[in-house]
């Protein structure tokens, strides 16, 4: 059987025991191009739809997020086009189109765009950032990111 779309993610009878794994309710899915999951055409995968493993984002990045920690997640960028600087700690390295890039948690990290907007796969384990991404989007001002960021466990550091 042929499946697109996110997976039917209802909450398993409780009368089938204790122990429900994942696998249980978990269903897999295709999203096809320019569509998204949750009605968000940049969101692949997210923690929803993936039982809490992973989110996984189609961006396109200019002058990305500033210097900050993530003490939840790991994230990771695949680089589709363009061409990203990268710092990791006291680490700075250039990702072009093709690589990737693993930015452990606990570890202070920004990347941006080289010469011009770069596109990327933008994944976190586990997943669940997308709700904090939905939030410090519509933030309108810098206690509320900050409160936003101490609710999620994502805080910006100082250059």
């Amino acid at each position: 059987m042929s499946r697109s779309g996110p997976a039917n993610l209802s909450t398993p009878d409780p009368v089938q025991g204790d122990h429900v794994s994942m696998t249980d309710f978990l269903a897999g899915y295709v999203v096809p191009p320019g569509a998204g999951v949750a009605d968000d055409p940049g969101m692949k995968a997210s923690q929803r739809s993936t039982g809490g493993a992973l989110s996984v984002f189609e961006t396109t990045i200019e002058a990305g997020p500033p210097l900050h920690v993530h003490d939840r997640e790991d994230e990771c960028l695949y680089v589709l086009g363009g061409e990203l600087s990268v710092r990791c700690g006291g680490d700075i390295f250039d990702a072009p189109a093709g690589s990737f890039v693993f930015l452990p948690r606990g570890r202070p990290h920004r990347f941006w765009a080289k010469d011009q907007p770069a596109r990327l796969l933008l994944i976190t384990v586990p997943g669940g950032i997308e709700d904090y991404f939905r939030q410090i989007n519509n933030a309108t001002n810098d206690e509320e990111r900050h409160q936003i960021g101490e609710q999620y466990h994502i805080r910006v550091v100082p250059e």
